[in-house]
């Protein structure tokens, strides 16, 4: 209706050390809390050498547009089926595919703050995908918005996903956005028993570090193809959350060492 438009788009790419060419690789795109760019993101020396990392810098241009955080350097996460974030997303695809050998069924989506919104809603738009798939999503301190003018069109495809956050967090608050997120990837992946909610289920241990075998849990009853892992912090600061990340994320994506049997 307004006529084409575009925006300037920036992203930093990070390729494995010894990068080969002819070698289908994992990839992971990630995304800053407000007032980064993409080449402020984890750590993560984990995937230094198996992971294709694609840091992701929010629009300048478009920050002003922001629905909640108008000129605060966000992504344009909460503005539904109308964000900036699907064209950029799918341009950048097509490009990176271009140009980079990387296997389409493991590619992730991952952030912090703003980062894990936009992580958090191109899973549940792009899951499943018949064109460019998004895998499973890596979020820390973000959810799925609630609010019906700020929700995405999602799948009904399943997904696999890693959720960090502190439990009494009261910038983006666990009960109103992570726990959502995590109960519709529930109901899309099947998980037993059916009707199953974060707050009924059951959990196992998921070991994120030789040191850390209690900040994370899997759920039980989900399929083996698409793992879901929470990790809810005792802690009531909207924070990053280092520790449990860095060695958190390199060990969820290393459960899909291969390919999946998996048609789009």
């Amino acid at each position: 209706m307004c006529g084409p438009w575009s925006f300037l788009r920036e992203y930093f790419v990070q390729l494995p050390t010894g990068y080969d060419k002819t070698k289908a690789y994992p990839m992971l795109l990630e995304g800053p809390g407000c007032g980064g760019k993409g080449n402020n993101l984890y750590a993560l020396p984990d995937l230094a050498t198996s992971v294709i990392r694609v840091g992701l810098s929010p629009s300048v241009e478009a920050q002003a547009l922001h629905a909640t955080n108008p000129g605060q350097g966000c992504f344009d996460d909460k503005d539904g089926d109308n964000s900036v974030e699907w064209p950029f997303y799918e341009a950048l695809w097509d490009k990176l595919a271009s140009t980079l050998c990387f296997d389409a069924h493991r590619v992730f989506a991952g952030g912090n703050s703003s980062g894990a919104w936009l992580a958090n809603e191109l899973g549940c738009k792009y899951s499943g995908d018949a064109a460019r798939p998004i895998r499973g999503v890596l979020s820390n301190g973000g959810g799925l918005p609630t609010q019906r003018m700020y929700v995405p069109t999602c799948t009904t495809k399943p997904m696999s996903g890693f959720w960090s956050h502190s439990a009494s967090d009261t910038t983006d608050a666990i009960t109103v956005y992570d726990i959502p997120a995590m109960n519709r990837a529930l109901i899309v992946d099947g998980c037993v028993p059916t009707g199953v909610t974060y707050q009924n289920a059951m959990f196992d241990p998921f070991p994120v570090s030789a040191t850390d075998s209690t900040s994370c849990k899997k759920y039980q009853g989900c399929p083996a193809a698409t793992p879901l892992v929470i990790c809810s912090l005792p802690t009531n600061d909207h924070s990053a959350h280092d520790a449990v990340v860095n060695p958190g994320w390199p060990t969820f994506i290393k459960l899909f060492s291969t390919p999946p049997l998996l048609t789009p």
